[in-house]
């Protein structure tokens, strides 16, 4: 994750993302002090937003497996930390606001747990926001040679990630019922991508990130790829990115 090309990719990712991911947490209510944590929180721009929010009597943690790019932040409210939130504690009834961005997707089977966890750190009243990506969504037209690659292509994707379950997206919010949330509820946006558009350049850094795993499945070979990736340069595809799916819910006061 400390590569150029990461940081481009995480940069494309904020670039795409950050109005979707403000405009929601903008709607949570927090308290004067608020107290949050960004989970997950990869190049740090929603956790750099958050510290402004809360102002200077505030304090927000920002957490991740690889804190390489956070440790670069320089808010004076903020708080960087190392953290696997599968084998590390997390304080309880402590954040008023937790938030995270495409993180569920690692955890395939534990997705039930680590809600339950981020729940149970909540102080009473506090808001979970989880944003995650419903790769069910995924399709494409394409025009020209490529056409049967591209359509494969997206189709064994659908499979792959995260792990054989597209539909994560759309499972959010019963998961959060499922670890006494209230007040849930949840929306999706999706973005086109077109050759030449921020959204494109980070699809071909995500692809080149998935290659290995893609290979070691026997899904694609690295000149499939290399095809793929050249159709999208070509201008002559134009696809949805998996939607982007918004879930929040509220630990009750009491």
């Amino acid at each position: 994750n400390s590569s150029e090309l990461e940081r481009r990719r995480l940069g494309l990712l904020q670039e795409i993302f950050d109005p979707i991911s403000r405009e929601h947490l903008e709607q949570i209510p927090l308290p004067p002090a608020a107290h949050c944590l960004d989970f997950g929180a990869g190049a740090g721009s929603v956790a750099r937003w958050l510290c402004d929010r809360v102002g200077p009597e505030g304090r927000v943690v920002a957490t991740d497996l690889d804190t390489v790019f956070l440790e670069r932040l320089t808010e004076t409210n903020l708080e960087v930390r190392r953290h696997d939130i599968l084998a590390d504690p997390l304080e309880e009834k402590s954040f008023d606001l937790i938030h995270s961005r495409l993180v569920m997707d690692f955890f395939p089977d534990r997705q039930h747990e680590v809600v339950a966890r981020l729940a149970a750190a909540l102080r009473p009243g506090g808001w979970l926001v989880l944003e995650d990506f419903e790769w069910s969504s995924l399709a494409a037209v394409s025009l020209g040679p490529r056409s049967e690659l591209v359509l494969r292509f997206h189709e064994g994707l659908r499979g792959l990630f995260p792990s054989g379950a597209p539909e994560l997206g759309r499972g959010l919010p019963l998961t959060f019922r499922a670890a006494g949330l209230t007040d849930v509820g949840a929306d999706g946006r999706v973005h086109i991508g077109l050759s030449g558009t921020p959204a494109a350049a980070w699809w071909q850094l995500t692809v080149l990130a998935l290659r290995p795993r893609m290979e070691e499945l026997g899904l694609f070979s690295a000149a499939e790829v290399d095809e793929y990736l050249q159709a999208i340069d070509d201008g002559g595809l134009s696809f949805l990115l998996p939607i982007m799916v918004t879930a929040w819910g509220r630990r009750p006061p009491v």
